[in-house]
């Protein structure tokens, strides 16, 4: 027996659906000759409907309610607690896109100061926070532009316990034209203080490198080169600075300009990274040495009588306050006067109110202020639970997890503990659904959210009851996107990895099954390798588009930033698509693949090719019969796969005439006719008459080409001249939780 995509769940929902993920439709045993041929296969089947319009209001999901499955935030109740534990924070300032206000409710606490960068150029001295990493970034297209016969760049690190190891520096600079390369020398000075300097090592007339990769035009009107400066010994130091000199330059020299696309740091040939994300510290560090606030919205009005504050660098001045709106501020009592880096603030009263914030007045450390965490300890609040019927994920921060696949993978693993996760959704999506940051969507709260917290690998993990199988069925776990990588365990056992944020993942699972009793699902989700550094569009500049985040393609490339779009924090990482179980026979349907082609311009017939895959997954060789239909016209072909192979079927018009169409129903896009589909359903059947596995999609007869003749791009679509109505549209919700529905409205292409 086989039964198609979902329907393995059927009736199970509050079971394996419910715990297992989104299902967007359950199908249903079909009537006709479908179920007379075999009454005991119910495939899916997709049927046009008018589009149906979802709410967009403020902070509402955008899709089809039923397809929301974040979990619910519900009233904490008369428990005390830690009401600030998983609460949006918000700063004045913060001294970079990592140590935000985020990290003060996060439940970690740190005592070790956090590592931190800073850049400053010649003629300018230190760079603004949206360029400080700009010749970091492993994005040579964000340059810093420099001036004069001898500029320099300097990268200072700042804060951590110690610094790394550096043998080697690699520099991507743009030197002016009217600068002879034979002239140019590339030095690394380094500086333990940012005053006394020494030379550790020079390079003479870098060379041009290869060009492989840039983008057209990157580098024209001057000089592309390339430096690699061997130290004259391994060192560590705090302050490091690249002097470019030209000889023999005239006097007007002063105003030539140069450019710096990147500065990469190497010990024993690995690189080191300074700035971006790489380095987490959950810290609130702020921005300037002058009055600063940070405050945490506990989701509802709340009772409390002791705030814990631990400290990094703490504040001689400041005072606790609570509000009831966020605009207007009551005094609680001052902060201690104190050499300890923790704040036991024991209300002589219970506060009430739904904001506390804690107002600093003057540093004690040259670096600002830095928290590691505000508790806040009383009864009311927000807490977040699963919806109910929904799946029972949970989510962790890997850093925060001592145990290994095998152990979480086990039935019982304890995670009461961890986030109640949105799946499908991304990291970050459970985050915010959860109430534990502020929403992305809105003003500058996208700055209140800390890069590196979430640039980390995440476990997910859920336990379900799987329905008995059948004699000969075979069960299959499915996972229809994850981003970037994971590695899949199920009670105990690794059952694989998936590589690329939009490969799909499907694991043989039928003697792993514990039927009948409780399974356990864990997913160690990884991180991008090339995250990149984020970039802040503001109203004055969108920054480049895109950046280093390409490297790790497949992935969601626009989520590095674009004109349309800042850097998403997380990079989209997470279980962004369905997870499920399907059912089958012996031998499945494995990517079907239809084309077709017309006798342009004549548009009156059109020859149709399926081909599709058939793998026997048993031993022993299987014979059968694959049957089909291509909306009113049906065909079969004769099949035998043999053991553990697995064989791939062509039927067109060679040997299924029928698949020649007369007068098709033409797909066209928006404006041009209509968007004519045809439902395609495949089956194969066993020599016993048992349906093995099915598939049932919709497919648009139509023909596409293109030419860039001249350097124009031009399309036809059934031989007609294509004018795009738009293009580069992406959707603009950080989160990825767009599903039945999108939030924007670009110009449409295709219409339903």
């Amino acid at each position: 027996m086989a039964t198609s995509r979902r329907v393995f769940l059927q009736g199970t929902m509050a079971g394996v659906a419910g715990v297992l993920g989104k299902l967007r439709s359950m199908a249903t045993p079909q009537s006709g000759r479908a179920a007379t041929e075999g009454s005991q296969i119910a495939a899916r089947r997709h049927v046009r409907t008018a589009p149906t319009e979802y709410t967009r209001g403020i902070g509402i999901y955008p899709g089809n309610p039923r397809e929301d499955f974040g979990p619910i935030l519900v009233p904490g109740g008369a428990t005390y607690r830690n009401l600030a534990l998983h609460r949006p924070a918000y700063h004045s300032s913060c001294y970079d896109y990592n140590l935000t206000a985020q990290l003060v409710t996060d439940g970690i606490k740190e005592t070790r100061p956090p590592e931190w960068v800073a850049t400053s150029v010649s003629f300018r001295g230190l760079l603004p926070k949206q360029e400080r990493e700009f010749i970091l970034d492993h994005n040579d297209t964000t340059t810093v532009d420099l001036r004069g016969p001898r500029p320099w760049v300097q990268v200072q690190l700042g804060g951590g316990a110690s610094v790394p190891e550096v043998d080697r520096v690699v520099v991507l600079l743009l030197a002016p034209l009217s600068v002879r390369t034979e002239n140019l020398s590339v030095a690394v000075l380094a500086s333990s203080d940012g005053r006394e300097w020494k030379e550790l090592g020079r390079v003479t007339n870098p060379q041009p490198p290869a060009v492989t990769g840039y983008p057209p035009g990157f580098g024209q009107g001057a000089h592309l080169l390339h430096a690699a400066i061997s130290l004259k010994q391994t060192i560590r130091s705090r302050f490091y600075r690249i002097v470019f000199e030209a000889a023999h330059t005239p006097e007007f020299s002063v105003f030539t300009e140069w450019q710096v696309a990147e500065v990469a740091f190497f010990a024993k040939d690995e690189r080191i990274e300074f700035g971006g994300p790489y380095h987490f510290t959950s810290a609130w560090m702020s921005g300037g040495l002058g009055e600063e606030w940070v405050h945490v919205d506990l989701g509802a009005p709340s009772e409390f009588d002791r705030v814990v504050l631990y400290w990094i660098a703490r504040a001689a001045e400041g005072t606790l306050q609570v509000s009831d709106d966020a605009q207007n501020w009551r005094d609680l009592e001052p902060l201690p006067a104190s050499a300890s880096n923790t704040d036991d603030l024991r209300l002589a009263q219970p506060a009430q109110g739904r904001y506390v914030r804690v107002w600093m007045r003057r540093p004690t450390s040259p670096d600002g202020y830095i928290l590691s965490e505000m508790e806040v300890y009383g009864r009311g609040g927000l807490v977040a639970q699963p919806k109910p019927g929904a799946a029972v994920w949970r989510l962790e921060r890997h850093s925060l997890v001592s145990a290994d696949g095998a152990a979480i993978s086990q039935p019982g693993f304890r995670d009461q503990d961890w986030l109640a996760a949105t799946v499908p959704g991304t990291v970050l999506t459970s985050y915010l659904n959860a109430g534990a940051i502020p929403n992305p969507d809105f003003g500058d709260n996208q700055l209140q959210i800390s890069d590196s917290f979430f640039y980390a690998d995440f476990w997910y993990r859920n336990e379900f009851t799987p329905p008995d199988l059948a004699a000969g069925q075979r069960a299959w776990l499915n996972f229809d996107g994850i981003n970037w990588k994971a590695d899949v365990f199920l009670n105990g056992e690794k059952l694989g990895r998936i590589e690329g944020g939009f490969i799909r993942g499907r694991f043989d699972v039928t003697e792993r099954l514990r039927r009948g009793a409780v399974n356990a699902l864990a997913l160690r989700v990884e991180k991008n390798e090339t995250p990149g550094s984020v970039k802040q569009k503001t109203f004055q500049t969108t920054g480049k588009n895109g950046g280093a985040l390409g490297l790790d393609n497949p992935t969601y490339h626009a989520s590095i930033g674009w004109d349309w779009i800042s850097t998403i924090r997380g990079r989209n990482t997470g279980i962004w698509n369905d997870v499920y179980l399907t059912v089958s026979g012996p031998v499945t349907l494995e990517n079907p693949f239809v084309t077709t082609a017309l006798p342009l311009p004549d548009t009156s017939r059109a020859d149709v090719s399926i081909e599709v895959e058939l793998a026997n997954h048993i031993g022993d060789a299987v014979s059968g019969t694959l049957r089909g239909r291509l909306g009113s016209v049906e065909f079969e072909q004769q099949v035998r796969i043999e053991g553990s192979a697995t064989q791939r079927v062509k039927l067109d018009p060679s040997n299924i005439p029928a698949l020649r169409l007369q007068n098709p129903k033409l797909w066209w896009p928006a404006g041009y006719g209509e968007p004519n589909l045809y439902e395609v359903s495949l089956r194969f059947e066993t020599a016993d008459k048992q349906v093995s596995d099915a598939k049932t999609f919709q497919v648009g007869v139509r023909q596409m080409a293109y030419s860039e003749d001249g350097g124009a791009l031009k399309i036809w679509i059934n031989g007609r001249r294509f004018v795009a109505r738009g293009g580069n549209r992406d959707s603009a919700n950080p989160c990825c939780v767009i599903a039945g529905a999108s939030t924007t409205r670009p110009c449409a292409i295709t219409r339903k």
